[in-house]
């Protein structure tokens, strides 16, 4: 018997804007501070790039960002902060 678990599209777009509504609210009241200082393209970078390390059976090759700057990076490419 398998792990996973199958939703209905009604169900799974309930859980989805229930994710969002998570992440919304703990972008705002968490990081606001942060959000204000960096530029809107900056921020949405590094939303994909955390994003692509939750999900690397997704990884495709990318190029290389334009923001350079010194955040420690792991061969896989986990971000440390």
């Amino acid at each position: 018997m398998s792990d996973k678990v199958i939703f209905s599209p009604t169900d799974l777009s309930k859980e989805v804007s229930v994710l969002q509504k998570q992440l919304t609210i703990a972008l705002k009241f968490h990081h606001s501070q942060t959000l204000e200082k960096l530029p809107k393209e900056v921020a949405i970078q590094v939303m994909e790039d955390v994003w692509d390390s939750c999900h690397p059976e997704a990884a495709t090759n990318k190029q290389a960002s334009d923001v350079y700057d010194e955040v420690p990076l792991t061969k896989v490419g986990t971000i440390f902060l």
